[in-house]
């Protein structure tokens, strides 16, 4: 019994570089070329035996074979080697390389990339979202943590913690609709000439399905500085553009207006149909208003009070603005060829909304179209800040 428990012991493992020595001894020298008599020499099944005299033979050796195989020779160092070759191949190859880890950190630390971008438009990688989440957690990317990443505090949440964000949110929204039914009530007594809300806005433009239709919104500096940055979004491609105003006031609002429409020359009134604007007094005044509808002949809606959901492409560019520039921060030394390398980041990161291309590749698509249509010029300016990036 303790003979044949050691035999099925050693049965489980592979054959070692004696046993192929005694093989060669048994086949070449003794010139036994029974495999059932090598095994039983050597304790192992027959099947072992004939499976490493098959695997050991050279390719020009299976020509000579007949339908039913026999052994013509056998060497033990070739079936070490081949058999250390089978080896290497055995399990699933490692994913982690020095130079794939240097691609991660880069897109993260430069450009501002979420894992979810990183693998479903680096296809060359071969990795999925939670393997790049992992080496981070584990410390694998160099220089780059948890606290890089964009939305840190949605990965591995626990029940409690989901629990605990979706009872924040729900309260903070019951207190935001109070407010904003207090504050209707109170935009139903003061209602501007001229001024539309966006439920007058058509379906097609809230479904995102007509290009040329603006969001803007103001980021503000830092207290106590007046210049100010007057952000516009295009809500079908979601292609961000960044002007500098002097100040918040509506004045200075109309001159970025003029800038903005200057951008694009004679196709301005194919790619601009209308704006959105949130109500703060920069452009809820006659100034703008009268700028926007009157002059330009486009249509200007207003979103309702407290209502940022209703300008949510807008808000979010807001938001990736903001990692390069974050609050308590001043505008006054930004230049233009900072905000040109920042929104050239901006606009090239992918999007899951957009199957994964970028807004620049979308925009400049539309831009094309509607050169061919309308006989513009088809090549597009391109500034050298960009050019250089």
């Amino acid at each position: 019994m303790e003979r044949r428990g050691n035999m099925q012991r050693k049965q489980s493992y592979h054959l070692t570089p004696f046993e192929r020595g005694q093989i060669d001894y048994l086949w070449n020298m003794e010139r036994i070329h029974n495999q059932a008599e090598i095994a039983r020499k050597l304790h192992r099944s027959v099947m072992t035996i004939n499976n490493e005299l098959r695997r050991s033979q050279r390719f020009s050796d299976y020509k000579l074979m007949p339908r039913k195989w026999r052994a013509y020779h056998y060497n033990a160092e070739e079936a070490q080697q081949y058999a250390s070759l089978r080896k290497n191949r055995i399990g699933t190859k490692k994913k982690y390389s020095k130079k794939k880890a240097r691609i991660i950190a880069k897109l993260i630390l430069d450009d501002k990339w979420s894992p979810q971008m990183i693998a479903e438009t680096h296809k060359e990688l071969k990795l999925s979202r939670n393997t790049i989440y992992n080496w981070i957690y584990r410390g694998m990317i160099p220089n780059v943590s948890g606290d890089d990443l964009r939305y840190r505090h949605k990965y591995r949440r626990g029940r409690s913690q989901r629990m605990t964000e979706i009872n924040v949110k729900k309260k903070r929204a019951a207190r935001l609709k109070a407010e904003q039914e207090r504050v209707n009530q109170t935009e139903k007594q003061i209602v501007r000439p001229l001024k539309h809300s966006i439920e007058e806005r058509p379906i097609g433009v809230d479904k995102r399905k007509i290009f040329g239709h603006w969001e803007v919104d103001c980021v503000l500096p830092r207290k106590g500085y007046k210049q100010v940055f007057v952000t516009f979004c295009e809500r079908k491609t979601r292609y961000y553009i960044i002007l500098k105003a002097e100040s918040q006031s509506g004045k200075a609002v109309c001159k970025v207006l003029d800038q903005f429409m200057g951008l694009f020359g004679k196709r301005a009134k194919h790619i601009v149909q209308s704006f959105t604007f949130d109500n703060g007094f920069e452009f809820a005044n006659h100034f703008v208003i009268n700028k926007v509808q009157e002059e330009y002949g486009i249509m200007a809606y207003f979103a309702h009070p407290y209502s940022p959901e209703e300008r949510g492409s807008n808000e979010n560019a807001n938001r990736m603005l903001r990692e390069y520039f974050p609050k308590r921060t001043h505008f006054e030394y930004v230049t233009n060829g900072d905000i040109r390398r920042v929104l050239h980041k901006i606009n090239n990161r992918p999007k899951a909304v957009l199957n994964y291309k970028t807004p620049r590749a979308i925009f400049r698509k539309k831009m094309h179209e509607i050169d061919c249509v309308f006989g513009y010029k088809k090549k597009l300016r391109r500034s050298k800040n960009v050019n250089k990036d």
